[in-house]
């Protein structure tokens, strides 16, 4: 497939999650997606991407992720993206008080065959975390 085509996929990938609707990862993600940055507790391939995606979405409702830019080399394709949220609930340790955070992150796909299948992917947790209160911002002791 071409650059351009794998960041469509992408671009598709992204859409899924930030309207929720998880069956249209089906159709650009490999059932067993190998995910090595996947949180313990969660089962390997798209059914624990979904199972994650749905306890972050019921915790924090406005989830949303803006790609900034999208690179392409051959089968990979790397994103830096903004999240951002208003925790509801309590998830991955950060509880509802209020606040919102909005952070940046990034990760890299390799498509086969029209889906991704690897994902290996950072974001900012200190930064959730200082925008949340829940530990103090550099310099601020």
């Amino acid at each position: 497939m071409s650059t351009e085509a794998n960041k469509q996929i992408v671009r598709r990938y992204q859409e899924a999650y930030n309207t929720n609707n998880l069956d249209a990862l089906d159709a650009v993600v490999a059932a067993d997606i190998a995910t090595p940055n996947m949180l313990p507790g969660f089962p390997a391939g798209l059914e624990g991407v979904k199972q994650m995606h749905r306890l972050a979405i019921d915790a924090w409702p406005n989830l949303q992720t803006a790609i900034e830019d999208l690179i392409a080399e051959g089968d990979y394709v790397a994103a830096r993206v903004a999240v951002s949220a208003t925790p509801q609930k309590e998830a991955f340790g950060v509880p509802p008080n209020g606040k919102s955070f909005r952070i940046s992150g990034q990760y890299v796909v390799r498509i086969q065959n029209g889906k991704i299948v690897e994902h290996f992917g950072v974001e900012d947790a200190i930064g959730i975390m200082q925008q949340m209160g829940l530990m103090p911002a550099p310099g601020g002791l």
